[in-house]
């Protein structure tokens, strides 16, 4: 009779395909797109858009990508950052500014692979507080500051469990 409902667990998990036992179903991920623009003028002076993708649980990884652009800017950009906007006097991660050649201001990518500390960078962009600042070389206008927004949001799924 045991031997009977010890293999119920066996058979739901069959049932349902979610391939825990072959190690697929073994972790989550969740992500945030998000962008933003900032105007001068009524005109466009710069927009950016990040994306931040998480993994937990037997595959354990944070990933960042950005982009930053703006034609009235370019060439006149010193350094680029993402900051918390509760704490503008903290850089949470550095923006590398693109070659003079390049079209973008800043574009790039990192990781917990390559290093980088991006732990609690998800409940600060999620709450509205990202903003991408940008040190120029105009009078008058040394700092621009790029509020994020969030475009879309995934929160944790198994990606290979239904």
């Amino acid at each position: 009779m045991l031997h009977r409902y010890a293999s119920v667990p066996l058979l739901a998990l069959t049932l349902t395909s979610c391939d825990l036992l072959s190690g697929k179903c073994t972790y989550e991920v969740r992500s945030l797109e998000l962008s933003g623009t900032v105007n001068d003028n009524g005109s466009p002076l710069a927009a950016a858009t990040m994306t931040l993708s998480e993994n937990r649980g037997s595959i354990s990884n944070q990933s960042a990508y950005w982009l930053v652009t703006g034609d009235g800017l370019k060439g006149h950009v010193i350094s680029a950052s993402l900051k918390d906007s509760s704490d503008p006097s903290k850089v949470l991660l550095t923006l590398g500014v693109a070659s003079a050649d390049r079209v973008e201001i800043s574009q790039g990518a990192t990781g917990t692979i390559q290093g980088a500390n991006l732990g609690g960078f998800h409940d600060i962009l999620a709450a509205g507080r990202g903003v991408i600042e940008l040190a120029t070389d105009f009078p008058g206008q040394l700092t621009v500051q790029i509020p994020l927004h969030v475009t879309s949001s995934t929160d944790w799924t198994r990606p290979n469990c239904s």
